[in-house]
């Protein structure tokens, strides 16, 4: 029975030691294992979706107007640092589709990463949804 006491006792002394010695280096590691853990939270990339206006821009030169289902909006998927694409709102980032002169019927466009402006260099598109878009051109012409 004694020698249990010993070693108990012994175990309990090893416990207040590991505590109280060397208490400037414990504080030591904990602030730098805190600004690790800063660092690494803070330099964090994420993906975030989020809905942005879509405009589709075409030279009326020729008469020609689009028909049909233009989206209002488009869901863009954003990825980079945290703090940035957080701070990122649909009104900041824009989605344009600049066909140039239209002709006269069905045309399909792709929607790719240059066709959203992003004000952050680091901020990268992903993707786009719809990534694909018919539109469908037709002669204006004006009821009397």
């Amino acid at each position: 029975m004694p020698l249990k006491r010993i070693e108990s006792e012994k175990i309990i002394q090893m416990l207040k030691d590991s505590f109280s010695k060397n208490q400037r280096y414990k504080i030591i590691a904990l602030i730098i294992a805190i600004a690790a853990w800063v660092y690494v939270s803070i330099d964090e990339n994420v993906t975030v979706k989020m809905d942005v206006p879509f405009k589709v821009d075409y030279s009326n030169d020729t008469g020609l107007v689009a028909i049909g289902d233009i989206p209002k909006d488009v869901t863009v998927t954003l990825w980079g640092p945290i703090d940035i694409v957080r701070a990122l709102g649909p009104s900041q980032v824009k989605a344009t589709l600049e066909i140039g002169t239209p002709v006269k019927g069905d045309m399909k466009f792709e929607l790719t990463p240059r066709n959203v402006y992003v004000p952050a260099d680091n901020v990268k598109v992903l993707k786009i949804d719809p990534s694909k878009i018919k539109l469908n051109f037709q002669k204006y012409t004006e009821k009397k």
